[in-house]
């Protein structure tokens, strides 16, 4: 396996809307304060005026206003007088420029759009975090979305934050690979995370970083070779999935058994009937009821497999006996009625 060390190297962190604000006027309005100052400290030495008179004198000639001579100048003060318009000239026109050059670079909306990704990130809970938006990423992420669950993309390439924006997806432009990128897109807070970069290194290195931030989180890896999911699997990934397998498999189970394609896929696309995994919670609904009074109690439900912590093996088990007894902590997958799986999970 061949690291790269550029996983490694320190981004440096977006600025705020007032930090580019500061970076691209302080030197503008720095030069304006430094005339100003030598506006009114020349018309106070020079010409022995008060300091509220050579103040006032100072901002309607910068500002170039105009203004009524009702006193005398002087030839000095004349002199003098010209020489500060210049300079106020030279200081506005400054800072119109670099107003110009703000709008114009763009990088003030990016920094606004940033900061609305980041509050609308922070709110994120219970969501899911894809990494890569390739050909298996953008699957993953419509899926999420598909079933009504929250997602977050993680990405490099800039090309992607537009389509992102559009769909309404809130996104990072970043390494996935750093885990300060992973606790910026609320791994603490998330359900789960799927690596979908089409590089097998980046997604070991993206699973051993997340891991060591979460012992608890459900995390799906994707493999180009079978000889990675070795790697994935000990690197911390709970499942490791190979596309283009799986897709060789379904390929071959169209041919063969068509009728139970066509039967998981209405499963996936009928919006009142649900195939789900639920965890029977601590003074759950199914706390101590039977499977075979599942049915009955929630028509239309049905539980295809039990696992159970109970059990002497951790494999889930399908086709449960009807008389088996369902604990808390117990992981079932039932397929019937969306309200009936619903309130299944109460």
């Amino acid at each position: 396996m061949v690291w790269t060390c550029d996983a490694f190297l320190v981004q440096p962190r977006p600025s705020t809307s007032l930090q580019v604000l500061f970076r691209r006027f302080r030197l503008p309005v720095f030069l304006l304060l430094c005339i100003g100052v030598f506006g009114v400290g020349g018309f106070v030495l020079f010409l022995g005026w008060s300091l509220r008179d050579a103040a006032f004198f100072t901002i309607i000639t910068l500002s170039t206003i105009g203004f009524d001579k009702n006193r005398s100048l002087g030839p000095g003060g004349e002199i003098f007088t010209g020489i500060l318009i210049v300079l106020g000239l030279i200081a506005v026109f400054s800072i119109l420029a670099a107003t110009t050059e703000l709008i114009t670079s763009g990088e003030l909306e990016r920094s606004v759009r940033r900061n609305r990704m980041k509050r609308q990130i922070d709110a994120l809970y219970a969501h899911y975090i894809v990494c890569g938006y390739g050909r298996v990423g953008r699957s993953a992420a419509e899926e999420f979305r598909r079933e009504g669950a929250k997602v977050l993309v993680i990405d490099q390439k800039e090309g992607y934050a537009a389509e992102l924006e559009q769909l309404g997806i809130p996104y990072l432009i970043a390494d996935a690979s750093r885990e300060a990128t992973l606790i910026q897109a609320g791994i603490l807070r998330a359900r789960g995370l799927v690596c979908g970069l089409d590089t097998n290194e980046r997604n070991v290195y993206i699973t051993l970083s997340a891991r060591a931030l979460r012992e608890d989180l459900q995390i799906v890896a994707r493999a180009s070779d079978s000889e990675s999911i070795d790697r994935l699997s000990r690197a911390g990934a709970n499942r490791v999935i190979q596309p283009y397998a799986i897709s060789g498999r379904m390929l071959a189970s169209l041919s063969m058994r068509p009728a139970v394609i066509d039967f998981l896929d209405m499963v996936s696309i009928n919006p009142d009937l649900r195939l789900e995994e639920l965890e029977i919670p601590e003074r759950g609904v199914l706390v101590d009821m039977r499977v075979g009074d599942v049915s009955h109690a929630y028509p239309g439900a049905n539980v295809l497999a039990v696992k159970s912590d109970a059990s002497p093996s951790p494999m889930m088990h399908t086709a449960p006996r009807e008389d088996h007894l369902l604990r808390a902590g117990d992981i079932i997958v039932v397929l019937g009625p969306v309200a009936a799986v619903t309130d299944m999970s109460l």
